[in-house]
């Protein structure tokens, strides 16, 4: 006998038995240091058909068996898994708790495989702008690209890491986005210059930086994402109700001097 399909916005660790059916929004990797030791986890963002998200978590010693079971864009029925809250430095979501995978977890294709949200919680550039400090959850944000600056690399931790700062307008405002890392797993920043129009921007999971009264954006190396001008109707017609394709605006111009 199948099991009860649970909300998302309903778990919690006051209950062992749960199962959710969620699309797979975004999956990644990152590494951590457990006891002195390097070790690997997976990440993924689910959403359910009511649009509540939460995050998963896959242990280094577990990646193994669910790796080739989870696919980004899919459904999936997932059950018999461990909640526990929600917390660390960086949280891709608001649901104050998190999936944690056990060696017993289930991973099932769902029947209706199609979840067609895009799965973006949009914030206003007002909202950020407001921010006092910085903000502990990641946010989307929707933007005309303005201009750009290549900053000098940075060292930290023995790496290099390209600095690139991005001018994004929305509502008549301007907002500073800040990409650190290898930018290119981001965005090519040398095809902007086919777009006959500033293309409109994407940004997902990006953290909000406050510095004094200067508030801006930055990704998250392997977590944060860049979407150009998305060829996708369903966000297409998302985007137009913020009135993006109602703006007139000038060519890109790469700014060497600042933004």
């Amino acid at each position: 006998m199948s099991l009860p399909i649970d909300p998302v916005q309903k778990i919690s660790p006051w209950k062992e038995t749960w199962s959710i059916e969620a699309k797979i929004l975004t999956i990644w990797e990152d590494a951590s240091i457990v006891n002195e030791n390097m070790q690997k986890m997976l990440h993924m963002v689910l959403m359910d058909k009511q649009h509540h998200k939460v995050q998963a978590t896959v242990d280094h010693d577990l990646i193994t068996t669910f790796i080739h079971q989870l696919k980004e864009g899919h459904v999936f029925i997932i059950s018999d898994f461990k909640v526990i809250p929600n917390g660390g430095l960086v949280r891709v979501t608001r649901h104050r708790f998190r999936i944690l995978f056990k060696c017993s977890t289930s991973v099932v294709a769902a029947e209706d495989r199609d979840i067609p949200n895009p799965g973006l919680s949009l914030t206003s550039v007002d909202e950020i702008l407001q921010k006092r400090s910085d903000y502990e959850y990641l946010i989307d944000f929707v933007g005309v690209l303005c201009g750009l600056k290549r900053k000098s690399d940075v060292e930290f931790n023995g790496k290099i890491f390209r600095v690139i700062v991005l001018a994004v307008f929305a509502d008549g405002k301007k907002i500073p986005c800040i990409l650190v890392g290898e930018c290119s797993a981001l965005m090519d920043i040398n095809s902007l210059k086919k777009y006959q129009r500033a293309p409109v921007l994407i940004l997902e999971s990006f953290k909000i930086q406050v510095n004094g009264d200067k508030v801006s954006l930055q990704n998250v190396i392997n977590v944060s994402r860049v979407s150009i001008n998305r060829d996708m109707q369903k966000t297409v017609d998302f985007l137009n109700g913020y009135h993006i394709a109602s703006h007139d605006f000038s060519r890109l111009c790469s700014d060497e001097n600042g933004i």
